[in-house]
């Protein structure tokens, strides 16, 4: 199967913890997603997520895919990258993939749709607008 190469913008080191690695010697497959919501924080972080008020507004998680293509082993040297390709009015689409450092092979890749939700309605709610301009900017998206 042929991996068709995405250019991101954002991209974390990843450290492999012991507690990260099964019997089998790999990275267990539930672990990536700890490593997919690191790669969202830094993200944020990357889009200046201090003119984000995260008290008001989260997001959520509303679906996730993954694709895994070949295992992550105990001393492989990897990272997270991280873009969102999809704007909304409530919601968006992320776009993570594991990758070798070394050889540059993708290891696994993940689509995930992300809700913005407001705490107090305990319910979705529209993109606020300083959260779609960071993005669209960052990104170079247009709104749908």
């Amino acid at each position: 199967m042929e991996i068709l190469p995405l250019t991101f913008k954002t991209t974390l080191p990843i450290q492999i913890r012991f507690n990260d690695v099964d019997a089998l010697g790999h990275v267990n497959n539930n672990i990536y997603f700890s490593f997919f919501d690191l790669g969202k924080i830094n993200y944020f972080e990357k889009i200046k997520a201090s003119r984000f008020n995260w008290v008001d507004v989260t997001i959520v998680v509303a679906r996730i895919e993954t694709d895994f293509y070949s295992p992550v082993y105990y001393k492989e040297t990897i990272v997270v990258d991280t873009k969102i390709a999809r704007l909304g009015n409530k919601s968006g689409t992320f776009i993570q993939q594991i990758r070798n450092v070394k050889t540059n092979e993708i290891k696994c890749r993940c689509t995930s749709t992300f809700v913005a939700y407001d705490r107090d309605i305990q319910g979705s709610m529209s993109i606020p607008d300083i959260w779609r301009e960071a993005i669209e900017e960052y990104e170079d998206l247009t709104s749908e």
